[in-house]
Parts: structure tokens; sequence; C-alpha cells
């Protein structure tokens, strides 16, 4: 009995670790289950701030309900596809808030496996962005101007990382990663770390 328990405990663990690593990201985070046609089983305060929605009101709903007419079913499909596939992926598209009001949306996805191997959930962030993003070439030409820390620094931070989290997985000190986090923003010529997280995300990153 104990041992046909330990799958269920560990995916408890993972669902909990996951939903608290979302509550603290900067960015507009969920975290849907992978086994249940990606319900989503938490949202954190920038996802209620970017769609209108509180978390209450999408809980096991399905990330669909910010499509509408303007939704691109190319990006659509990309996504569904990615999802099946069980790999990331990155697209932009026009969502639409609780209130109606439309925008355009950088959304990142990534699934998350538990011990035996087995896709479990789903990372998503998103991104509100000033019309379509750029080319993905014209953003990977930006990131070849950071070091290969940065870059790292950059990427974990566009996973929705914290500081403290960042710093613990590159063996390095918060204030490093804080210094690396304001040259970057500087090499890439933007005024904010959400700034450089957008081309990271339209990148590919």
């Amino acid at each position: 009995m104990a041992d046909a328990a330990q799958p269920a405990l560990h995916g408890q663990r993972l669902r909990d670790e996951l939903i608290r690593s979302s509550r603290y990201s900067p960015l507009a985070t969920i975290v849907t289950d992978a086994r249940t046609d990606n319900a989503i089983i938490a949202a954190n305060d920038a996802f209620e701030r970017l769609s209108g929605y509180a978390e209450s009101d999408i809980i096991d709903r399905n990330c669909r309900l910010l499509s509408g007419p303007a939704t691109c079913p190319t990006s659509r499909a990309l996504l569904r596809q990615a999802i099946e596939a069980g790999r990331p992926a990155f697209v932009t598209l026009v969502n639409y808030r609780k209130d109606g009001q439309a925008f355009h949306n950088a959304v990142m996805i990534a699934p998350v496996y538990d011990e035996g191997g087995v896709l479990s959930f789903f990372i998503g962030t998103q991104l509100k962005v000033d019309g379509e993003a750029q080319d993905v070439g014209t953003a990977k030409a930006k990131l070849a101007d950071l070091t290969p820390q940065q870059l790292k620094v950059l990427e974990q931070m566009a996973r929705g990382m914290r500081h403290a989290d960042i710093a613990k997985s590159l063996g390095l000190s918060i204030k490093t990663i804080k210094m690396h986090r304001g040259a970057l923003v500087h090499r890439l010529g933007v005024q904010t770390s959400t700034e450089a997280i957008r081309i990271a995300i339209e990148a590919g990153l």
C-alpha cells in the first residue's frame, strides 16, 4: 500500500510546488493539469490583472476561455499541437479579457513531467504586448549581445523564476543575479525587466 501511494504523493508535491512558485512569478502565470484537458488549477495575481478574471472564476476551466473572434486559429493550433506532443511553445495571438477587451498576448507554455517521466502539468505564462510581436530573428539578434551568463539569467526570468530561485539554480548570489539583470536590461536597450522578458519570449528562449 505504501509503495502504491508514492506516485500520488510525489504528484501532489509537484503540484503544490508548481502552484507555490507561480504565486511569486512577476509574469502572468497559470498552472494546468495535463491529465484533465489542461484544466486550470492555479492562476497568480499577475494573471488576474492581465485577464480580468479572478482565480476562482477559472479554476477547472481551460485557457480557451480567453479566445474570441479575432484569435488566430493557426496560433491556437500550434499551441494545441505542442500540448498534444508535450513540448514547449511560444505564440502571439489576440486574447480577450473578462470585460471583452481584446489585447495581443505573448503566450509561452512549458510541459512539466513527474519523476516517472509522465506529462503531468503545463506552466503557461502570458505577457501583454503592443501589437504583433517582432519577428523571431530580430529578437534573437538582440539576445546575441548578451553574455552566456546573462542569457542564462534572462532565460530563467522568462520562466517566471524569482531572483532567489535563479541564484540557487545557477550557484550564484542574489546580488550577482541582480547585477546580471541590470546589465542585460542595459545591453538589450530596454528600460525594464518586463521588456527584456518580452524579447526573450519573442525569441523563443
